[in-house]
């Protein structure tokens, strides 16, 4: 019984791995291209608005704005959204500039019941800025990490706070690497890579002396030491700084994603790599599809997969500046 079982478990493994190979016409096997090979992410239906992006309609006279963000799920199961969320600026600031609130609101369910709550963080009477943020259970310390961009002696840098709850957050005003990252790295996407070491990804130029758009990988085990920026995509469109913004990283049925927006050639672009490998993305070739959203981030939430959209920063939209989601789904080539 033990022989006839490994023979149908082995038969059963070769009919999987026969999926990805194709054959010539002298019957050699060839592996499919990669591109034949990913399944392609798509948005199910319409992407609907879940909340307004003015805390509330007494709050000022002011039209805001949300931008950057993230979803996570705490230990209840309740769902939070952290993200860029602010007035457009009052005669005398400037647009991109004037970041001073951290929105936070939760919810029971993704596309609606959504409650809103203090400000996560205030810089509005200091440095009025704070920029994208990205929010992870840290295992080993048994708190959550929060990376986001803020303004230290002038200088817009990456930093690191910490909570125990979701509630209060406690700054460490400390600049991660700051002798290797620069004025345009931002936007930071974090998951548990299989090496044990929490993933920061980041949009940025220059890394390595190389003058492109860029998206870095920063790996740590505490969010305190910081291994060297790795670049895993690379697009030769610039000298100066980065023009695609809003990185995300994720795997989906043994190949690797990657989503970015470039925002600077179409705001609500969001483009999807494919890699069979989570350290090299090659855009040029691989570019799989292009999304409808901006700075958009996917995460599951009771059984289903979600993918939302922001913004714009802009008042030349004139209807939506707040935050939308959708279901996400996958199609298989065949």
């Amino acid at each position: 019984m033990r022989f006839k079982n490994g023979i149908i478990l082995c038969i059963i493994l070769v009919m999987i791995s026969c999926k990805n190979i194709a054959h010539d016409d002298k019957n050699v096997a060839i592996e499919k291209p990669l591109l034949l090979r990913a399944e392609i992410p798509y948005i199910k239906g319409e992407s609907k608005k879940i909340f307004d992006a003015k805390p509330s309609k007494d709050f000022d006279d002011n039209k805001w704005f949300t931008n950057d963000h993230c979803f996570v799920e705490d230990h209840d199961g309740k769902l939070h959204w952290f993200g860029i969320n602010n007035p457009y600026p009052p005669k005398g600031k400037e647009l991109y500039s004037y970041h001073p609130y951290l929105g936070h609101l939760t919810s029971d369910d993704a596309t609606k019941n959504w409650k809103r709550l203090p400000f996560a963080l205030d810089e509005s009477r200091d440095t009025e800025y704070l920029g994208a943020p990205f929010v992870i259970w840290h295992e080993e310390s048994k708190r959550w990490a929060m990376v986001l961009e803020t303004r230290m002696d002038d200088i817009r840098r990456l930093e690191v706070s910490w909570s125990k709850d979701l509630i209060k957050w406690e700054r460490t005003y400390k600049a991660i690497l700051p002798d290797d990252l620069w004025i345009s790295s931002r936007d930071p996407h974090i998951m548990k890579g299989p090496d044990g070491k929490y993933w920061i990804h980041i949009v940025s130029t220059g890394n390595e002396g190389v003058k492109q758009s860029q998206v870095l990988r920063i790996r740590t085990k505490d969010f305190e030491t910081f291994d060297k920026p790795e670049t895993i995509l690379g697009i030769n469109d610039n000298t100066f700084a980065t023009l695609i913004e809003s990185p995300s990283v994720l795997k989906h049925n043994g190949l690797w994603y990657l989503l970015f927006t470039y925002a600077h050639r179409r705001y609500t672009e969001t483009i999807v790599v494919v890699s069979d490998t989570p350290d090299h993305f090659d855009y040029y070739n691989n570019a799989v599809t292009t999304l409808f959203g901006h700075a958009a981030k996917i995460f599951n939430y009771k059984g289903k997969s979600y993918i939302s959209s922001c913004g714009p920063e802009d008042q030349h939209y004139s209807n939506h500046q707040s935050v939308s989601l959708a279901e996400l789904g996958w199609l298989s080539q065949k």
